[in-house]
């Protein structure tokens, strides 16, 4: 029995947040749906946060295609959302009983879609995690006809101009949906949610999105570079609108609002066209239904009791419905230039990914921000570029200077960047990853970009299963005195499919 009234029947779904509880209530004989918060996240005040915000939001967005929530409920330590249930179960489910839809029942469920995100984009919320699993069916008897469809799972929604709950930089998401323009760092907005309409509209059709079977970096990429190709047996007019809807130009999307009239017109001429046969999966599709391993820095956060919690979400919600900007930690270090030393929370020989079930979205760090908000270097300026005043030779080398183990979004692995100065200037590097080879090369440059010496290469460094530290250096160079430099460190590093990912990473300018 969970708040007072409602006993808990069966599991029937769950996710990176929550597990989902078919309950019936004493009061009424009534069955709904219970969301409750996992356990390991109740200390979590980010993820209670979210989880009070999607009560908000979804409270405040009363239409037809978007679940109905009753209340929210504590349940020992942690939470639980009452919604209606819907008995149809999800999309996703019903693709691993069909295959695929006929074009006039993927047509007819997605003008549903459509009409609950343009009221969600109406009232300022953009969804940020649309897919199959999150869009419910009513009955699965008349999907061309009336499908009772409803959006769930505002989760990780995010409402318009007010303050994010995600660490700055932060990317929340599932691989196979994101725009690419979320993927390059940009924020949330309406036509990003309408690039994941296009992309479940083809998964509908086909029976698996267009960049499934790949590893999650490469679906990054595909997501970039490359557009997906037509099945020759999609309707034209079907493709017409998902070529719209992902178009790499955001501005160019549709709103949501006209793809649920065009739908609802495209499926009247559609009439009885038979569903196409299921595109056979491509190997390692498989690695897609769970978290896909991006590297990750472990903060400590406080214990916060969740009813505490929740007591101060109401109050911002009053507000703003979303709270607090928790900023990230870090700064630069100083360690032996022998060997590059990581922060805590980076070296951690026991850092797991965060991992979820049934596709959960998947949270990294945006593009060319780093993971723990390390200082950036200082822009040269005209003085930079003068000679700095020559000091006598030192004949010891000082603490070397170090930039901490950072991340740059999309790449496999930490970096970090150490020199010293003395009787010359001292360099390393080092990175961080698992699973992968790596080529480290140590670059010291002028500050006009010219290098200095001969760049120092370390090939062939194996990571093992575990995430692990390999160093490059140190080497000792004898640049010119009197003038500023910058060590750059790059790398290779080298994906299971036999792909290189390229990387950089800079040092301070300094003097010597």
């Amino acid at each position: 029995m969970v708040g007072g009234c409602y006993e808990l029947v069966e599991q029937i779904g769950g996710g990176a947040s929550g597990t989902v509880w078919r309950a019936r209530s004493q009061a009424t004989g009534e069955q709904v749906a219970i969301k409750v918060l996992r356990d390991e996240l109740v200390p979590q005040p980010k993820a209670v946060m979210r989880f009070v915000q999607e009560r908000a939001i979804l409270a405040a967005l009363e239409h037809e295609n978007i679940v109905p929530v009753r209340e929210l409920l504590t349940i020992g330590e942690s939470l639980g959302l009452v919604m209606e249930l819907v008995p149809g179960g999800s999309v996703r489910e019903l693709l691993r009983a069909r295959g695929t839809l006929t074009p006039a029942e993927a047509a007819t469920v997605m003008a549903a879609v459509a009409d609950g995100l343009g009221h969600a984009h109406h009232l300022g919320v953009v969804h940020r995690d649309l897919k199959p699993d999150n869009i419910l069916v009513g009955t699965t008897d008349a999907l061309d006809r009336d499908p009772q469809v409803r959006l769930t799972d505002f989760g990780i929604a995010r409402v318009v101009d007010a303050p994010a709950l995600t660490t700055t930089g932060a990317l929340l998401g599932t691989p196979n949906y994101l725009a690419p323009e979320i993927i390059n760092g940009a924020r949330p907005s309406p036509a990003s949610d309408m690039y994941a309409f296009g992309m479940v509209l083809y998964e509908l059709l086909t029976g698996r999105p267009p960049y499934g079977g790949h590893t999650p970096r490469s679906v990054f990429r595909r997501h970039v570079e490359t557009r997906p190709r037509r099945n020759p047996g999609i309707p034209d007019v079907l493709w017409k609108l998902i070529a719209s809807c992902v178009d790499k130009n955001p501005a160019r999307r549709p709103e949501a609002a006209s793809m649920g009239v065009a739908l609802r017109t495209a499926a009247l001429r559609l009439g009885a066209a038979p569903a196409l046969p299921k595109l056979p999966r491509l190997p390692m599709q498989s690695e897609l239904t769970a978290r896909p391993w991006i590297p990750t820095q472990r903060r400590r956060v406080p214990a916060w009791h969740a009813i505490t919690t929740v007591a101060t979400a109401f109050v911002l919600i009053a507000v703003a419905l979303v709270a607090l900007e928790w900023p990230g930690t870090g700064s630069g270090s100083t360690a032996d230039a022998s060997r590059p030393t990581a922060s805590p929370s980076a070296s951690t020989p026991n850092a797991k990914p965060a991992r979820g079930g049934g596709g959960g979205p998947v949270e990294t760090a945006a593009a060319g921000l780093t993971a723990n908000r390390m200082a950036k270097p200082r822009p040269a300026t005209a003085r930079a570029s003068q000679e700095a005043k020559v000091a006598p030779l030192p004949t010891a080398f000082g603490a070397a200077k170090c930039t901490g183990y950072q991340w740059k979004f999309l790449q496999p692995a930490f970096s970090n960047t150490c020199y010293a100065t003395g009787p010359g200037v001292r360099i390393s590097g080092g990175l961080q990853s698992k699973q992968v080879r790596a080529d480290i090369t140590l670059t010291l440059q002028d500050t006009a970009g010219r290098v200095v010496g001969s760049p120092h290469t370390c090939a062939g460094l194996v990571f093992g299963p575990e995430l692990s530290e390999r160093t490059c250096g140190p080497v000792t160079l004898t640049p010119p005195r009197g003038r500023r430099y910058v060590l750059v460190q790059s790398w290779r590093v080298y994906d299971n499919d036999g792909s290189a990912i390229r990387g950089e990473a800079k040092s301070a300018e300094f003097a010597y």
